[in-house]
């Protein structure tokens, strides 16, 4: 809706309010509509407290001469404002801009179940039914550079090693990979992943960016060549377990796929990928503990050494993986989870982790709030650096940038990316 409209009608639904409720708020309204943009919530929003105003009686007392000809114009200004709504309700359901979206993207405190850092830091994609891109080059300043609405769904979203593509699953068990280089005002869509008849879980890049591994609840893991965005081919098929994996990550050389179960207890099942077309399954990798509660989060350390994998239960543990055909444990981190959030919540807060740039640390996020860092430098004597607790990020998913410097979540309200900035 164009912001002009928006702005009329909101004043004329002001003006239907009953008189009593006008003489007490209208001046202090109309100074809102004055200092923030009107949109198509804010007039829906007007519309509902005009009926509600004219329904309550409180609104509308006294006895004068006049006080029929007050309810039969206050009546047919309800009237009138009804149909302004109802158009304005299928104005917004048929509007789209110019780019094909359908009406603005809802705040970000309504919920975000999974995003991702680019590879350098500087751009944060997350899911919430729909796509949003935002820039974080000034963390103090996030800003939404472009957004397309209902197009997504599956598991979080990943980016390409050169920042330029951006993978994330579609409806009808679909992948969709976009341009997001100019992600302003909306980001292009390249072309969609054959659908295999089940929801994507998992995406992974290859180093080269030329293979895309994607991880589907039937519990396989289908290797694309997307080399041609216009000719994509299957390259490999990898069974797993039956559940789907609930994480992918491929060693920094390529070589190594890590594919995480959501099945307690975790359980990790690597691969040989060098050569795509060839893979080859070399173990499957399992927590003396289970980890309990199954694998949120896992990832290769900047050299490939290591191999770590993050449980909701508060813990992360590492596998060395220099000889991949013998993995050997070499810690198991423990950490401290936040109670959930509301009481009687079924699901345990997320736990996301990530190495430092130079893998001589390794930073775990739990529950939004709490930060453990370790030094890792000798994978077999870990230590404790430090743990503290930060203001929440707001409920849903968080995502550490590359690096494990920044943090980011979706606010406990409003509609700004929220960040942290780790020291």
């Amino acid at each position: 809706m164009p912001p002009e409209l928006a702005d009329r009608l909101a004043r004329l639904l002001v003006g239907c309010h009953p008189p009593a409720w006008r003489r007490r708020y209208a001046a202090e309204m109309l100074a809102v509509l004055d200092q923030h943009e009107v949109t198509a919530r804010t007039v829906l929003n007007l519309w509902v407290s005009a009926v509600s105003a004219q329904l309550d009686p409180a609104w509308r007392t006294g006895r004068d001469l006049g006080l029929f000809w007050r309810r039969a114009r206050n009546a047919a200004l309800s009237v009138v404002a009804a149909v302004l709504a109802l158009v304005l309700i299928v104005g917004c359901m048929a509007w789209q801009d110019h780019e094909g979206n359908i009406g603005p993207p809802p705040p970000l405190s309504d919920g975000v179940f999974s995003m991702a850092f680019s590879p350098d830091g500087r751009t944060v994609a997350l899911l919430n039914t729909n796509l949003e891109l935002w820039s974080v080059a000034d963390p103090a300043r996030p800003r939404r550079l472009g957004y397309s609405m209902g197009d997504t769904a599956g598991g979080p979203p990943a980016f390409s090693p050169d920042g330029r593509t951006l993978a994330t699953g579609g409806n009808g068990g679909t992948g969709i990979l976009w341009n997001v280089t100019d992600p302003t005002p909306r980001p292009a869509e390249i072309t969609t992943l054959p659908a295999i008849h089940a929801a994507e879980s998992a995406f992974a890049f290859f180093p080269d960016g030329r293979t895309l591994a994607v991880g589907y609840d039937s519990g396989t893991v289908v290797l694309w060549n997307i080399s041609r965005p216009s000719h994509i081919t299957r390259v490999a098929t990898l069974v797993g377990r039956a559940d789907g994996p609930h994480g992918l990550s491929i060693s920094p050389d390529g070589h190594l796929l890590a594919a995480a179960s959501t099945t307690s207890p975790g359980t990790v099942t690597l691969w040989d990928v060098a050569d795509p077309a060839r893979a080859t399954h070399i173990a499957a990798l399992t927590a003396q503990d289970g980890q309990a509660g199954g694998i949120s989060a896992l990832s290769f350390s900047p050299d490939g050494h290591l191999l770590g994998a993050a449980s909701d239960n508060g813990s992360v543990v590492l596998w060395d993986v220099t000889d991949p055909a013998a993995p050997v444990i070499t810690a198991t981190l423990r950490f401290a989870v936040p109670p959930p959030r509301f009481p009687g919540q079924a699901t345990p807060p997320d736990v996301e982790f990530a190495f430092s740039a130079d893998g001589h640390t390794l930073t775990a996020i739990a529950g939004n709030t709490r930060v453990t860092r370790w030094d890792v430098t000798n994978p077999n004597a870990v230590t404790l650096i430090t743990t503290f607790t930060r203001d929440s990020l707001g409920a849903g998913a968080v995502a550490v940038a590359p690096g494990g410097r920044a943090v980011a979540g979706a606010p406990p309200a409003g509609d700004t990316l929220a960040l942290w900035t780790l020291p």
